[in-house]
């Protein structure tokens, strides 16, 4: 089995076409937490195809895409105010 990774995933594509194929694309791959914010997780192979799929749809001029990896240490400590999602337990 292979291992995989999270990642917090946040964009700003100005076109809504665009910005519409990437929330479908990354739906597949985790949940969409805020607007423009995913928490994925995928494996090494998986993250190198994503990249390469959404670099062939962004502009690189205007739009921007960052991928944060979330540790298990650092998962552990995710804090959720205001709507609760019914993902984590606040601690």
């Amino acid at each position: 089995m292979k291992c995989k990774q999270k990642f917090l995933v946040t964009y700003d594509i100005s076109d809504d076409k665009k910005r519409g194929m990437v929330s479908n694309i990354l739906s597949k791959f985790g949940e969409r937490v805020q607007y423009s914010c995913f928490e994925i997780e995928c494996s090494e192979n998986e993250l190198k195809e994503l990249l390469k799929c959404l670099e062939s749809i962004i502009d690189d001029s205007t739009d921007s895409i960052f991928f944060f990896p979330i540790t298990k240490n650092m998962e552990k400590n995710i804090v959720e105010i205001g709507v609760k999602k019914g993902r984590r337990l606040l601690i």
